[in-house]
């Protein structure tokens, strides 16, 4: 169901007052309006975010505390350990503390604790600190929710200092200090911000502190660039929302990529094909991430860290290799999981998705489940089983809280944790039979109503010319909670027949209203293959437009997120044959 547009394009006079102002297109400052940017001061500081109007760090409540004692380890030569995560969100936070202490002349150690033994801190992390002699650990993306390490660790003398964007409210860690947006009474005013957005602010809290000659030296410079393309790929990998500080931090990430001079930076964009034009989001999320993350999957993410810290662009251009074969074997060991998983998914009646496996490789289970999810619109979670424990991931698509709803089962679970749409758990194997019902009753409970699609507002073939299309970038970086620009259509008809893209997922088809011809894909629309090859029209089309990037059928083409049959039309139509 389209929520309906409040007017007729072109007719709202705040639309054609917005776009003169800013000198942009009519349908840009269509897209403005509906979210909220609706003065030129405003769209002005969406457009172009300052990196000057980020929070002060300093409001997080334990902020100061923190600080004092990294500042106190570092004028005292106390080795440090930086207590990282696996995944992308993790390790770019953990490199970003590690070379801001280096510039700082601090001794630290980078850990990032292997899958097999699980999320946070763990009992091998807890080992290492110890064996280690630190006194002092900063965790990055991890750590809230770890009570029983964190007090071990607290009672041996370590001061634990937590960044993190995770956890519930219950059972928070009894830590030197934690620094966690989603706490309440953390202080900080942007809950949103991922691992190494919340690492970040500890880096500017501690640069707000030390002179100003540090602060303005050509080495810091550096330093921020990088910063800056770090915090990019473990935001967008971790699908954090694009709003809010969220945004202003990619928005300037993105360029830092581009221009970076870290030897770890430059192998990675080339090993992903973009060392000569830059990456945004898509790039990030479909080409580097994965590359990041299959170390971690089918390797060690120490691979990805060293890769990050390299020295020279030779050692990092040999280190991305290793990366690149780490995804190849990804990539052979997710296809045999998929395949496996939908066979046994195809026998799935019920409100979720709960499979388990004994020969399962842990490390592909959230991309499995991720696709999964995505076709069957339903939470899934895939465990991999070691003798009496399974460790899994879960994703989510419909709606439902993940971790809300691993909560409500948390007496059958060893741990979970994560966010609404992901999420990781452990369970012991007597305990999965039990667990599979209490998870699809709860699921079941919490689904909710299906929204009506949201769109941006009103548009008519005429208007998506070229330049006015690729003005829409001017909205970006997009992404999770800052969607492509959507607009709806209504008496739509389609030409010719329709058929099917290569993988058999998407269906082509070209649309026409009042003589205008646009070639279009209809997302997932394999279900409405039989519907559009017989019916030709009136539809209304949901749709993002953006310049096709091999423009056989023209310069301009529509990604379809809704095809539905135009009621209004229907019924005109009905009307004049009585």
């Amino acid at each position: 169901m389209l929520r309906a547009a409040l007017h007729t394009p072109g007719t709202d006079p705040r639309e054609q007052a917005l776009a003169r102002t800013l000198g942009l297109p009519d349908l840009v400052a269509r897209v403005l309006l509906a979210r909220g940017y609706d003065s030129p001061e405003r769209a002005r500081a969406f457009l172009r975010p300052d990196l000057g109007s980020l929070h002060d760090p300093f409001q997080f409540r334990d902020m100061q505390k923190a600080v004092d004692r990294i500042r106190d380890a570092l004028r005292r030569g106390q080795p440090i350990l930086i207590h990282g995560d696996y995944d992308v969100d993790g390790i770019s936070g953990t490199v970003l503390l590690h070379k801001f202490f280096k510039l700082l002349h601090g001794t630290t150690t980078p850990f990032i604790p292997a899958r097999a033994d699980g999320y946070s801190f763990s009992p091998a992390s807890v080992k290492a600190i110890r064996a280690g002699g630190f006194p002092l650990v900063v965790s990055v993306d991890n750590g809230t929710n770890a009570v029983a390490p964190i007090a071990e660790l607290q009672r041996a003398g370590v001061d634990v200092i937590v960044t993190d964007h995770h956890g519930t409210t219950e059972n928070v860690a009894d830590a030197f200090c934690v620094l966690n947006p989603r706490l309440p009474g953390a202080g900080y005013p942007d809950r949103d911000l991922a691992g190494c957005g919340v690492a970040f602010c500890l880096v500017a809290a501690i640069a707000e502190s030390l002179s100003g000659t540090m602060r303005r030296s050509s080495e810091f410079a550096d330093f921020l660039v990088d910063a800056m393309g770090y915090i990019a790929l473990g935001t967008v990998a971790d699908v954090a929302p694009l709003r809010g500080e969220n945004r202003t931090l990619v928005y300037h990430g993105l360029r830092s990529l581009s221009v970076s001079r870290s030897p770890g930076i430059r192998a990675l964009m080339d090993a992903a094909g973009l060392l000569h034009r830059g990456a945004n989001v898509e790039d990030i999320a479909f080409r580097i991430a994965p590359l990041i993350n299959a170390a971690g999957r089918v390797g060690h993410a120490d691979d990805a860290v060293q890769l990050l810290c390299a020295r020279n662009f030779p050692e990092a251009q040999t280190r991305a290799k290793v990366l690149e074969q780490h995804n190849e074997q990804r990539r052979r060991v997710e296809r045999q999981l998929q395949d496996e998983v939908q066979r046994l998914a195809a026998d799935e009646r019920g409100p979720t998705i709960v499979l388990g496996g004994d020969h399962w490789h842990p490390g592909v289970l959230g991309i499995v489940a991720a696709r999964i999810a995505e076709t069957s619109h339903k939470p899934v979670l895939l465990l991999a089983f070691d003798g009496d424990t399974g460790r899994g991931s879960g994703r989510c698509t419909s709606g439902v809280h993940l971790r809300d709803a691993l909560g409500e089962c948390a007496d059958l679970l060893v741990s979970h944790g994560g966010h609404a749409a992901a999420a990781g758990l452990e369970i012991r194997r007597e305990q999965f039979p039990a667990f599979r019902e209490r998870f699809a009753e709860v699921c079941s409970r919490l689904a909710p109503a299906e929204p009506p699609l949201t769109v941006d507002g009103p548009a008519e073939f005429a208007e998506l010319e070229p330049h006015a299309v690729r003005r829409l970038d001017v909205l970006a970086p997009f992404g999770n909670g800052h969607a492509r620009p959507r607009f709806v259509t209504h008496g739509v008809r389609l030409v010719g027949n329709p058929y099917l893209d290569v993988r058999g997922q998407h269906v082509r088809v070209r649309v026409t209203k009042d003589g205008a011809i646009l070639p279009a894909r209809v997302l997932r629309g394999a279900s409405l293959f039989e519907t559009m090859r017989q019916h030709k029209g009136p539809w209304s089309l949901s749709y993002s437009p953006r310049i096709s990037s091999r423009g056989e059928d023209g310069p301009v083409q529509l990604d379809v997120h809704d095809l539905s049959r135009d009621q209004r039309a229907d019924s005109t139509a009905a009307r004049r044959s009585r």
